[in-house]
């Protein structure tokens, strides 16, 4: 899944976490807004069993306890004793107009729903039928009757409905979310290349067809920029070999020359030694150039890990190598026969930047091995040395650091640190990858991992 499906995969799941939220608060209100009405009704909240209970028959004389007059008065409702033959043998606060003998017909009717304007509610006892009577038009009273068939059948119903809003809500969503992605997808893909430093050219029509517009131009004048800067070093580059070459030749002359006094020959040598890292520093900036912009293309071949570290080992032995330093080179078990689809010459120059990050900081000598191991697919080159190593904040800027965008100091004020940038690089546009880290107890260790296809 890439960026821009990652984002609006989280952008759905989001709004439907949204409106699950915002369904869970109105289910909460609802229920809240339920209870506290309950609680703050001003029905009257009566129990007809409970008053009933209140009134009974001893040795055919009704008793009443006087709590119940003070619970009818303060709701305004009133109450009625009927015998079986449906006259009335006890009242509290029954009104006046009502009649004081019912008849079955005329109990049953009443029962269920009103005595006249009066909700009531009936309670069976032993000395009779006890009714009690709210105030008129308090309440309302329904008698319900429906097959089991259709309540179910309204259930179901009520159910399906619910489940048919909710699928259509998420359609309708999804829906959204599709016609977004589409519009936003050239926009934010483009954003990810010109991050990259690659042009675009996105389609500018639609409802973002100024944005397309806005970024088109911005990606425009980027790559002005970029390839403007690109044709300066090189063609600083070009113009600084000739007269570099001509200097570093008469240095070599006059150092070489015997007739000469020794502080002019130490002189010569110390233009010579300078004019050759100058060299260096601009064959390094046209190389930083060409790999930042892609211009750099690399010519890819099988080539063996372990037999180019031997190359480059070899060569820095045969050189002269001071004898304050020392290199090893290990190949682990199966590196031997490992080969891996990398440009030679850039790969030969990563490992000697590496190696000779390691002489060069560290004056004193050191112990210096490499090693070409193979894991799970990747081929890992190490290089370690036994020197003075990088604290933990360089250690953490180094790492975090993107290619050709890191520089140190060696305390002269000096910037230096390009050879590891230019390392980077070549790591980076072989889809590798480059991790530095300290060496115990002391020096400095860079692991390089770069894929092994597995066709060759």
């Amino acid at each position: 899944m890439n960026p821009v499906q990652r984002f609006f995969h989280k952008y759905f799941i989001s709004t439907i976490a949204a409106l699950t939220l915002f369904l869970l608060i109105n289910l909460v209100l609802v229920v809240a807004i339920r209870v506290v009405a309950g609680r703050h009704a001003t029905a009257p909240d009566l129990s007809v069993s409970a008053l009933s209970a209140m009134v009974s028959e001893v040795n055919g004389v009704i008793e009443v306890e006087p709590e119940v007059s003070r619970v009818l008065a303060e709701n305004r409702a009133w109450a009625m004793l009927l015998d079986d033959g449906g006259a009335v043998i006890w009242e509290e606060q029954m009104p006046e107009d009502l009649p004081r003998s019912y008849t079955a017909a005329r109990i049953a009717q009443f029962s269920r729903w009103y005595l006249q304007e009066y909700p009531v509610f009936v309670w069976q006892q032993p000395a009779g039928l006890f009714v009690l009577a709210y105030p008129a038009n308090s309440l309302q009273r329904y008698n319900f009757a429906m097959e089991t068939g259709d309540v179910w059948a309204m259930v179901i119903t009520a159910f399906g409905v619910f489940l048919a809003s909710i699928l259509l809500m998420l359609f309708l969503l999804w829906r959204s979310t599709r016609r977004v992605e589409r519009a936003m997808k050239p926009i934010l893909t483009g954003i990810s290349a010109m991050a990259q430093g690659k042009p675009i050219q996105l389609e500018e029509h639609g409802e973002l067809a100024d944005i397309n517009a806005e970024l088109n131009r911005a990606s425009e004048q980027l790559h002005k920029k970029d390839t403007a800067r690109a044709d300066w070093i090189s063609g600083i580059s070009h113009d600084i070999r000739t007269p570099l070459s001509v200097m570093l030749g008469y240095a070599g002359e006059i150092e070489d020359n015997d007739a000469l006094p020794s502080d002019v020959q130490k002189q010569a040598g110390l233009i010579r030694k300078h004019g050759e890292k100058l060299r260096q520093l601009i064959l390094d900036l046209n190389l930083t150039s060409r790999l930042e912009y892609a211009m750099q293309p690399l010519q890819t071949a099988p080539v063996s890990p372990v037999e180019l570290s031997r190359q480059v080992v070899s060569g820095y032995v045969n050189d002269g190598l001071d004898g304050r330093y020392e290199i090893d080179l290990y190949a682990g078990d199966g590196a031997e026969t490992i080969l891996i689809e990398c440009d030679n010459a850039l790969l030969t120059r990563m490992l000697e930047n590496l190696i000779g990050n390691s002489i060069t900081h560290n004056p004193d000598g050191c112990h210096i091995c490499v090693s070409v191991e193979s894991t799970g697919g990747t081929c890992t080159i190490i290089v370690q040395d036994t020197g003075k190593g990088m604290d933990e904040v360089v250690l953490r800027k180094l790492n975090a650091a993107e290619c050709a965008s890191f520089t140190q100091s060696d305390g002269s004020g000096i910037p230096h640190g390009n050879g590891l940038n230019i390392a980077k690089q070549i790591v980076s546009a072989h889809r590798g990858t480059i991790r530095f880290f300290g060496t115990e107890p002391h020096g400095l260790t860079v692991a390089v991992k770069l894929p092994i296809p597995t066709k060759l």
